[in-house]
């Protein structure tokens, strides 16, 4: 298309003014909303994953721990088994002038509880 230009308006008419629609600024508060609220899940976000880590270390260290002394308690039951051995106790006896008995005496004791109440009520039985 060729520009054409225009021919002049007859008569006298002077030019006039139209109000066109006023220019509107584009609106920002939203956009700088969304930003503001998508760099604090990001910044939270992050925070969160570095807390998890802290506790995934700090897990993994407590974990260590257990399983050193679960080993150290393994150490210590065998050797609390070793010294209560009967055969590492009798040397150690000897050397301290213990012997084994030639002649062992057995007691009898009875268990039957027979003081003297339950004898006063056997001879009240016994009257009545």
């Amino acid at each position: 298309m060729t520009a054409r230009p225009l021919g002049r308006t007859a008569g006298g008419e002077s030019l006039r003014v139209i109000e066109g629609r006023r220019r509107r600024r584009p609106v920002v508060a939203p956009w700088m909303i969304v930003a503001v609220v998508a760099l604090a899940s990001f910044l939270g976000m992050g925070f969160a994953r570095t807390s998890l880590d802290k506790s995934a270390f700090e897990l993994a260290e407590l974990n260590r721990a257990i399983a050193e002394q679960t080993a150290h308690n393994q150490q210590l039951n065998l050797e609390i088994a070793r010294l209560e051995n009967p055969a590492h106790i009798a040397p150690l006896a000897e050397e301290l002038g213990l012997v084994v008995p030639s002649e062992t005496n057995q007691i009898l004791v009875d268990l039957e509880p027979t003081g003297p109440a339950l004898a006063e009520r056997d001879d009240q039985e016994r009257t009545q």
